[in-house]
């Protein structure tokens, strides 16, 4: 059957907890094992499993029975489709619905749920038309009906849909007309055999040309095609002409999403439609379809005008349907069963098959004559007898009872329907399993539809209070009473390698007391010049001042030991250098020794006490968990607990060559996962792929081991007899599918990947793979171990053995061994430690340069500074021994054992490479074949030793020394198996099921074309895991699925509805939704109280159709369109318009204006809302000019256009003069490519014309090279969140390969304006062009002198990538980030407000052009941008670089930042003084604001990143809160604030969130993800305290008052 909920979830949980504790470890054990205990508390971490009962539909009339009412045409009663059968019952809204629209002629919205049949809603009476007007011989070619949808793969669906509808009906002729629709009739037969394996229907008309031709009766689309549609000349067929004179229904199928920018296009889009057509208003039907609308009847009036402003039609709230559920039914209750019987019903089932059914209902405690009515009444069908008997069971009455009230816990529900049993759950599980799965026939509901709801949190860090012992906790605080005792909460990270305590924050200096305190970090962007800081915890002097040169990458000049010695109250957090000096003035106050590391962009290289080193990232770790990596472990989890069920097809089909074939259909497993961010969404597909290709990987390289263990180690297997036996394995579970020559190679890098790996979690370390030399096959091997200068130090046998093991494991983990010929250790499978080791006797110039692809280590320190792991063993050994260990005796003895391996008369010798280097001379490896591979757990001769100090664990063992570098710890025996009981990984990689699993992005990032192909691999099963973006959030069909995984909480309950509602195809199981709450102010809400997202009401759609912009694109839609129809050979492609016509389009397009065409002007009148004609100047034409001013749109496209032409010829002739033929032609095929692109898409790329569901300064990143993968992709963002994902640096991971920003677009002759800003901590912004005044020494409203100042240009042309593609690494892509937006006071009011609430006064003003900037400054310093090709970096200028067309360039640098600058809607709420003093703090107004904006977002049901905030400062004593909408131009969220009604529901909300918060305790002095933090305000995070923000809403609320 389908999950068991319970075990799922504990499942999955466990996962989490495992990972998370194997993750963060602690050397303290006494916190540790209260970490590991916090870790493990379900509740703390998870809500759920959560079931929730999914109703079916109520029923009405069939459809002959409405031809009978008369409410359908007769010639029904003569349409035959086993799609729609007449005699079945309709659901209740859909026969509403017919009824509205065929009888009482009215525009209908369908506001029902996911699955309700929305489509039959409006179909019927589309159909019903078609019907009547066959039978009158009225039917002739041209549209009657037009479908839209926001997305290709819902048009599809409803294709499939209409082709069983319309197979017997071939005088009605439909077509899907979208971008993937191929022109000739040839083309799209071949691609419609290939697709389908079928024929097409006659009346389904498949190409362009048939549907120009004859428009087919019902048409589909989308909305950009459909815009495509009324531009192009060809096209006209559709909308003027003989055949454009019968459309009846316009239906816009998901209407939820046409909320705000959306909204607003699709509103003008239609009304140009319309006009276009020649209909007024009333002459045609419009529906609206969506899975869900308001809240119930009280909504209809607004879900009513959000109908009528997008269609500008008349609808009423009696327009509105919604759907009708049936009640769960009920019998009459006989009793209860025993408890096990739902256990062994399921038990019993197979293939549809119920096994010795009635003997297990007569052993289980119910009435035999209740058994005997259900058989007699059922004909004996086992599924109806068991859904008559437990109709009466009193459980399951009593769960349909309770489950009637809405969600509920698993858990709660199993206590209350099984209230005495210890498997309550177990129970529960199996009795909603088999109500799911009984009904009385295939037509019928089931006794009980449910589905399960799982959420999973993130982690917030770890803070440690220091009482009478150490606390630790897992939700930020502040401070912490601890029997009566005030102490301060302190984050804490560890050091990666030896797992020591750090105490992470800011030291911030207090003014009113003069003392310095160690406050908690706010994790903010590169905006400020402010570090992190990082103090080890010390014990005695237990630290290290020395450099293991082992640690030092090539490359990379050493990292200096930098420490100092501090001393840190626990009860104030008061910290000073312990110089002897008083910290602070608390009493009965404790200190501890700290010691400060040297940390650089919030990163400590070198571990203050162990002196380990890593110079590409941070040696400590907060404790945090990458946000990736957990999603991968739940993911993972959730698909091995995915039933992996098959079903057999017997087919019957005759094939010429093999006769009668029968089939095995197999279906796999396969699941859904959906982020809100594409980025997210495209990363995590090659993340989850790598990291499941890894577990796949690893637990073969478990499984054969383990299972050959006594061969294995009787044997003593070589890597190459290892590499045999796996090879078997794979081959036998046909688990690569390459060549036998890239299969072998494929193994072999497994093998060496955990070769030289050495990280905690490698199967070397958890003993699965031991790797030790092999002296069987030496020549001569005894005098290894009868070497005088070891033995005379009392050496035993014993002891040399590990030290050979020791050494030898030094050439393994520093790569300082020969691959097997085939394999590349720059291989990009072995990053981040891709590259080949060596080593030299001693490295006698460490500043030169390496050897290039060579990581070569000095066995010897080179220099007398340094130390390194294997001369500072010995050193320990020796010390042990009681032998002399100066360093200079050490050194040579040291010198001597590389002797052991170079010396041509050594046993080891044949198994040492030798190469020799100029720089370096003499490099040596080592043949890996010389080792042996044996199962360490299980083999005898191995034994697991752990450090009581760095709590390593090791093999290699002589006196009980740690082989750690400088560490003193002593090794104790272990058992490995109780060692890693609850590994993470160790249960991964011995309990993995060998299964497949294939992972693909499916974004907005991909072309149409490709994300089709990859949606139908899909569905097909050719993939089985999708990651995406809101793609596949719609009514998309994706198969049976039964699960789904969300990455992060969905914006609104709409989304989390249509996303869980994604999985539940499959009636014979239970649905199971999966959700991670990341660390985001969103996700920790709705995970603090899940409810409202599964079960929440949507908001009716809400846009002001009023938008200069937007209607600015529609009218010169208008314009282009008439012009093209005049002169249709300006129309196809790039050259058309610009290039090789006489006159070039622009100037002719001009002078069309000019003209001031009637026709044009009236239809501009009519499509654009009349309260925008005096601004956008229609009736004087003066929008003309704007259009070719200056900086109007189309100079800018022409300008830039000449100029990307230009500067590709002369790099194409130069190219050529140089012989250079091959760049040549890619040149040439660049421009071929610029001149002939659509001319559609290039107007709508430049905004030109509409961009449906794109913001409206676009800019794109182009992909600066020519593959495949490039061709598959389009990558383009806002302008706003361009300047910080596409900026110099920055990474995009797309289709499977990361891609690197490397130059802001240029175009000559026009260069990008730089503007001059200036900002003070008091709030203060302004902004003007760099030549209007003069520099600003000092803040105009507080009179600070810390004013910052800066220029930055607006990169309004794009950016482009750097000429090569890599594959995406295990860290998310590195980017900048952008500032908040500020505000400089520049708008337009046109309305205001004052509210009185209580005594208080508060005024709003909403203004719009409201001016926005926002600011990307890069790492702190702004970017190095070169004036003439645009060649960015975040760092220092380079000494020499190229330009996009590879030749070398000469420009001068300039320092500069990225800006944008956006108008859009705006609200300023100014509090005059109802305020104390409290106003004064710092962290008040963010803390203020952030809550009204938390507060809005949930009252109003806005997507939190559509609205946001700012402080605006007027003078030194008061401060407005500017709240906006994101989108440029607005999209009237903000100003409906000024509804008063509103904005009191806002403030309640506001505070009801800050207030139902736990952070901070008592004192509520911080805040966290839960109450005011988000991904946004990262800035402020250390600012916003949940205490002001209570204040001040209590001030505004007149809480107090109204109490008393």
């Amino acid at each position: 059957m389908g999950l068991n909920p319970v075990s799922t979830s504990n499942f999955i949980f466990e996962r989490f907890s495992n990972y998370a504790a194997t993750t963060l470890f602690i050397n303290e054990e006494l916190i540790n094992i209260q970490l590991r205990n916090l870790l493990k508390d379900s509740s703390k971490f998870s809500k759920g499993p959560i079931i929730e009962a999914t109703p079916s539909y109520a029923t009405g009339s069939n459809i002959l029975e409405l031809v009978d009412e008369g409410i359908l045409n007769n010639a029904f009663r003569d349409f035959n489709s086993s799609s729609l059968p007449l005699d079945r019952s309709l659901y209740k809204h859909q026969e509403i619905a017919i009824k509205k629209i065929c009888s009482d002629h009215r525009n209908v919205v369908v506001a029902t749920g996911t699955g309700s049949g929305k489509t039959e809603a409006f179909m019927i009476p589309i159909l019903n038309y078609l019907l009547e007007l066959k039978n009158k011989n009225e039917l002739t070619p041209g549209v009657r009906a037009l479908l839209l949808y926001p997305m290709n793969a819902l048009a599809n669906d409803q294709m499939k849909r209409l082709r069983g509808l319309l197979k017997n009906e071939p005088e009605i002729t439909f077509g899907i007309y979208t971008g993937e629709t191929e022109e000739r009739y040839s083309d799209a037969y071949d691609k419609f055999i290939r697709m389908h394996q079928d024929e097409p229907l006659e009346n389904e008309l498949i190409s362009r040309e048939q549907m120009k031709k004859t428009p087919p009766n019902i048409l589909l689309t989308n909305y950009a095609m459909l815009e495509y549609l009324m531009l192009r000349p060809d096209d006209n067929v559709f909308f003027e002409g003989e055949f454009s004179d019968g459309w009846k229904f316009i239906v816009i199928d998901e209407a939820h999403t046409y909320t705000g920018t959306n909204g607003i296009e699709m509103s003008m889009l239609l009304s140009r439609l319309k006009n276009t057509i020649g209909l007024k208003e009333g002459e045609i039907r419009c529906i609206l379809t969506s899975a869900s609308l308001g809240s119930g009847k009280e909504d209809f009036p607004k879900v009513a005008n959000f109908a009528k402003k997008l269609f500008r039609e008349e609808f009423t709230e009696e327009d509105v349907v919604e759907a009708v559920k049936q009640d769960l039914e009920k019998g009459n209750i006989w009793g209860s069963p025993e408890c096990n019987l739902y256990e062994k019903i399921l038990a019993n089932i197979t293939d549809n098959d119920f096994y010795n059914l009635k003997d297990i209902l007569t052993e289980s405690n119910i009435p035999i004559n209740i058994i005997n009515q259900a058989y007699r009444v059922n004909n004996e069908d086992p599924r109806g007898v068991l859904y008559d008997v437990l109709l009466g069971d009193e459980r399951v009455n009593k769960t349909i009872s309770t489950l009637s009230k809405g969600p509920i816990d698993f858990r709660e529900l199993s206590k209350r329907i099984f209230p005495n049993s210890k498997k309550s759950e177990d129970y529960m599980a199996s009795l909603i399993d088999v109500c799911n799965y009984v009904r009385k026939s295939d037509s019928h509901s089931s006794l009980i539809p449910a589905r399960y709801h799982y959420f999973v949190r993130a982690l917030e860090g770890a803070f440690l209070v220091f009482a009478d012992k150490p606390y630790i906790y897992l939700e930020r605080m502040n401070k912490v009473l601890i029997d009566g005792e005030e102490y301060k909460a302190f984050e804490i990270g560890t050091c990666r390698r030896c797992n020591s305590l750090y105490l992470v924050g800011e030291v911030i200096e207090d003014e009113e007391t003069g003392y310095s305190y160690l406050k908690e970090y706010d994790n903010k962007y590169f905006e400020e010049d402010r570090s992190i800081e990082y103090f080890a915890i010390l014990e005695d002097n237990n630290y290290v001042n020395t450099i293991n040169e082992d640690e030092l990458v090539s490359g990379i000049k050493e990292i200096k030991s930098v420490f100092s010695i501090f001393k840190l109250c626990t009860k104030c957090g008061a910290i000073k250098e312990d110089i002897g000096k008083k910290t602070c003035d608390c009493t009965n106050n404790k200190h501890i020794r700290l010691l400060k590391v040297k940390s650089k962009d919030r990163s400590v290289k070198k571990c203050g006490i162990c002196g380990s080193m890593n110079p590409k990232g941070s040696i400590v770790k907060r404790f945090f968990l990458a946000e990736d990596t957990v999603s991968s472990v739940l993911a993972t989890a959730l698909y091995n607990k995915i039933p992996n069920k098959s079903k057999i097809n017997k087919s019957h089909e005759y094939d010429d060559i093999f006769g009668h074939i029968e089939e095995e259909n197999k279906v796999n497993k396969q699941l859904l996962i959906f982020s809100d961010n594409r980025q997210n969404a495209a990363y995590f597909a090659t993340y989850l792929n790598s990291s499941y290709k890894d577990i796949l990987i690893k637990s073969i390289l478990t499984k054969v081991i383990l299972e050959n263990s006594e061969t294995c180690i009787k044997n003593g297997w070589s890597l190459e007899d290892y590499h045999n036996r796996v090879e078997r394995f794979v081959g036998e579970n046909n688990i690569l599918n390459g060549t036998i020559e890239s299969n072998k190679r494929e193994i072999w890098k497994w093998i060496m990947g955990e070769f030289i790996a050495s990280s905690p979690n490698s199967l070397f370390n958890m003993g699965y793979l031991h790797f030790s030399p092999n002296f069987e096959v030496l020549n001569n091997s005894s005098i290894l171990f009868n070497v005088p200068f070891l033995t005379k130090n009392g050496f035993s046998k014993e002891d040399l053995l590990n030290l050979y093991n020791y050494l030898f494991n030094q050439f393994r983990t520093h790569r300082a061994i020969e691959y097997p010929g085939s394999i590349d250790p720059n291989d990009s499978y072995f990053s981040p430690i891709n590259i080949q080791g060596a080593f030299s006797r001693r490295v006698i110039d460490s500043s030169k340069k390496r050897k290039k692809g060579y990581d070569i280590k000095s066995w010897k320190p080179s220099q007398e500074i340094f130390s390194n792991s294997r001369l500072d063993y010995l050193s320990k050994i020796y010390a042990s021994k009681g032998i002399n260990n100066d360093k200079e005796i050490l050194i040579k003895d040291l010198d001597n054992l590389y002797e052991l391996f170079v010396n041509t008369k050594s046993p080891l010798y044949p198994y040492i490479i030798n190469e020799y280097t100029k720089d370096y001379g003499a490099i040596i490896k080592l043949d890996p074949m010389i080792f042996k591979v044996t199962p360490g757990i299980l083999d005898k001769n191995v034994n697991y030793y752990k450090c009581n100090k760095c709590h390593k664990i090791t093999s290699v063992n002589i006196n009980n020394i740690c082989p750690s570098y400088k560490c003193d710890g002593v090794l104790y025996e272990i058992n490995m198996e109780e060692e890693f009981k609850e590994n993470h990984y160790k249960k991964l990689f011995t309990n993995f099921e060998f299964e497949k699993m294939s992972v693909s992005e499916h974004t907005a990032q991909l072309k149409t074309e490709y994300a089709a192909e990859v949606q139908n691999k899909f569905i097909n099963g050719d993939i089985n895991v999708l990651s995406c973006s809101t793609t596949f959030e719609l009514g998309v069909d994706v198969g049976e699925l039964e699960t789904v995984f969300m990455k992060n909480m969905p914006p609104t309950p709409a989304n989390y509805a249509q996303r869980a509602g994604r999985a539940g195809r499959r009636l014979d199981s239970t649905a199971y939704a999966l959700t991670y709450a990341r660390l985001a102010s969103h996700d920790f809400s709705n995970f603090a109280d899940p409810y409202k997202m599964i079960s929440g009401i949507v908001k009716p759609p809400y846009f002001e159709v009023s938008n200069e912009k937007i209607a600015k694109r529609h009218m010169y839609a208008c314009a282009l369109s008439a012009f093209w129809k005049r002169y249709g050979e300006y129309f196809r492609t790039v050259e058309d318009f610009f290039i090789i016509n006489k006159i070039p389009g622009p100037d002719l397009f001009k002078e069309f204006l000019k003209e001031e065409p009637e026709d044009l002007y009236e239809l501009i009148k009519k499509v654009i809302p009349t309260e925008l004609h005096l601004e956008l100047q229609i009736d004087n034409w003066g929008w003309v000019d704007n259009l070719y001013g200056k900086n109007g749109v189309m100079t800018k496209i022409t300008t830039e256009l000449h100029d990307d032409l230009e500067k590709l010829g002369e790099a194409k002739d130069e190219a050529a003069s140089r012989n250079k033929f091959m760049l040549a032609r890619e040149l040439h095929q660049t421009i071929n490519t610029i001149r002939k692109r659509p001319l559609i898409n290039y107007f709508s790329q430049k905004n030109l014309l509409p961009k449906y569901g794109f913001p409206v300064d676009v800019v794109n990143l182009e992909a600066n090279l020519h593959i495949q993968e490039a061709k598959n992709v389009e990558l383009s963002r806002d302008l706003q969140i361009a300047i910080s994902e596409y900026a110099p640096e920055s990474q995009v991971v797309a289709n499977g390969k990361l891609w690197t920003s490397r130059y802001v677009k240029k175009v000559r002759k026009k260069d990008l304006i730089h503007n001059k800003f200036y900002s003070c901590n008091c709030g203060y912004f302004k902004t003007f062009l760099s030549v209007d005044e003069e520099d600003v020494f000092s803040c105009p409203i507080c009179g600070g002198t810390k004013i910052k100042s800066g220029t930055y240009i607006m990169p309004e042309f794009g950016f482009i990538t750097e000429a090569s593609v890599k594959e995406p690494g295990n860290t998310r892509p590195e980017r900048t980030y952008s500032s908040r937006k500020h505000f400089s006071g520049h708008g337009n009011i046109i309305e205001e407000k004052e509210f009185v609430i209580g005594d208080k006064i508060i005024k709003l003003s909403a203004q719009n052009h409201g001016l926005l900037t926002v600011i990307n400054n890069g790492k702190g310093r702004g970017f190095q941008i070169c004036k003439t090709c645009g060649y960015g970096t975040a760092g220092k200028r380079p000494a020499s670089h190229k330009n996009p067309e590879g030749k070398e360039c000469k420009g001068m640098f300039e320092r500069v930042s990225l800006g944008y600058d956006f108008e859009t809607d705006i609200v300023e709420i100014e509090f005059q003084d109802i305020f104390d003093d409290i106003c004064m703090k710092e962290g008040f107004w963010e803390s203020l604001m952030y809550s009204i904006i938390e507060g809005m977002s949930s009252a109003l049901e806005i997507d939190r990143s559509d609205i946001d905030g700012t402080l605006y400062v007027k003078n030194s004593y008061t401060k407005s809160i500017v709240l906006f909408d994101t989108v440029p131009g607005g999209a009237g969220h903000v100003k409906r604030l000024l509804d008063e009604e509103q904005f009191i529901k806002t403030l309640t909300h506001a505070l009801e969130k800050v207030s139902s918060c736990s952070c901070g305790g008592e004192k509520q002095d911080t805040s966290c993800y839960n109450c005011l933090r988000n991904y946004y305000n990262q800035y402020c995070h250390d600012k916003l305290k949940r205490g002001y923000a209570i204040k001040g809403l209590e001030t505004i609320l007149n809480k107090q008052l109204v109490e008393a």
